[in-house]
């Protein structure tokens, strides 16, 4: 059995680094995405990233790069998702290709050992030697490829939370998915004519959403007949909560815009605290009825869309056949999940980022009673949204150097 010493899932940013480090260090690697290279980036791509180019991208895409005279964005270039894609994600894959397969359109169905099951050769080194397999489905066939190690870089956003109370679907949510938007809507451009002259009603207290919220309000004062009730589960005196000495100039800035537009919401609109919602139908091809609980108190209204901006979470179903140790509380690996529930919090009460500081999180966090499967990327962090691209570039460096692969070129399969 011939076996790769590195299959790739998710040809993203992080994967995309991953590539880049097995391709210097010699490493015979395979790079598969169930869609095209930087999917994820493609469709978030109309936003703006808070942090700086040099944040965004990985320290070996860029060495690459520069070896081969590509014109990269200033280090401090705040750019869209679009523009990464364009100026430096692309650019990188193209560049990977002669020495990483990379096989796009092929989607991983299971990753498991070549023979051992799930509770076979529990804590016995012996698991290690044996490899991966991986189940593909491309071109509407099957196809299996085997590996040493496995780093699952595939991230969250194909798998957005539901809206209703605990996580779970609210009533009807799913019936009514097709007028339910789970990612950050584009309001004031390609999806406008979506929002505009209509009720929205917006779920969610996080960054994403307090962008939504921004994009709603400008529409609502530029479009007569725009209206929408912002909803958040929280009991607090404003949506958002500063991050306490946030480095990150952006994002302060949109804090502060969707605190205002909660405090001083444009005519017809409202901010709702305390919320929740409990079921959602479909009245007719425009319509929604939706009953919120508010305080305590049941109000039954009507919309004619929901963005539902709450969050995301890995998607386990890749590796149940694998011995994995996820947090009951995140879905993500107990390391990561164990540290970053560590360095989380502030003694003024106000949310820190423990990924701003390098280094903050360790190599070990990454070790799976798996060996040799590795997630790394936003995936890492569950259902945890203070990733940023940096940490998943450090993640990599992180598995690189646990299995020696740094310095010296691959010999084999493990």
């Amino acid at each position: 059995m011939q076996a790769m010493d590195l299959a790739i899932i998710g040809a993203g940013p992080i994967g995309l680094e991953a590539a880049a480090r097995a391709a210097r260090s010699g490493l015979r690697a395979v790079l598969v995405d169930a869609g095209t290279v930087a999917d994820h980036v493609r469709a978030w791509g109309w936003l703006r990233l808070f942090s700086p180019f040099e944040w965004n991208a990985g320290p070996v895409g860029l060495e690459i790069l520069r070896g081969r005279g590509v014109d990269l964005p200033a280090a401090g270039a705040l750019l869209t998702g679009s523009e990464l894609r364009a100026h430096y994600l692309l650019p990188l894959a193209a560049a990977l290709q002669p020495r990483v397969e990379v096989r796009k359109g092929a989607r991983v169905r299971d990753v498991a050992r070549a023979d051992w099951l799930k509770g076979e050769a529990l804590g016995d080194a012996a698991r290690a030697d044996q490899p991966f397999r991986l189940l593909l489905e491309e071109n509407g066939a099957e196809t299996e490829v085997f590996a040493g190690t496995v780093f699952d870089c595939s991230g969250t956003y194909g798998q957005p939370n539901r809206a209703g109370p605990g996580g779970a679907p609210a009533i009807g949510e799913r019936s009514a998915r097709q007028a339910i938007e789970y990612h950050v809507p584009d309001a004031l451009g390609a999806h406008r004519e979506r929002y505009a002259a209509r009720r929205t009603l917006l779920l969610g207290s996080g960054h994403s959403a307090a962008t939504t919220a921004c994009a709603l309000g400008a529409l609502a004062r530029a479009v007569p007949g725009t209206r929408f009730t912002w909803a958040s589960r929280e009991a607090r005196s404003a949506p958002l909560q500063a991050i306490a000495d946030d480095p990150l100039p952006e994002r302060v800035k949109l804090t502060r815009r969707a605190n205002a537009i909660a405090a001083e919401p444009p005519p017809g609109c409202e901010w709702l605290s305390r919320s929740r919602l409990l079921a959602v139908t479909q009245i007719d091809s425009s319509g929604l009825e939706v009953d919120l609980e508010i305080a305590g108190q049941i109000r039954r209204d009507r919309f004619d869309r929901i963005v539902a901006n709450v969050g995301y979470e890995p998607d386990d179903r890749l590796y149940r056949q694998l011995q994995m140790h996820a947090c009951y509380a995140s879905l993500g690996p107990m390391g990561v999940s164990a540290a970053l529930l560590a360095a989380q919090g502030a003694p003024d009460g106000a949310p820190a980022d423990c990924c701003i500081a390098e280094g903050t999180l360790g190599p070990e966090t990454l070790r799976n009673p798996e060996p040799g499967f590795f997630i790394l990327g936003a995936k890492s962090f569950g259902k945890n949204s203070a990733f940023l691209m940096r940490t998943g570039y450090e993640q990599v460096a992180d598995a690189f150097s646990l299995l020696g692969w740094n310095a010296a070129r691959a010999t084999g399969t493990r």
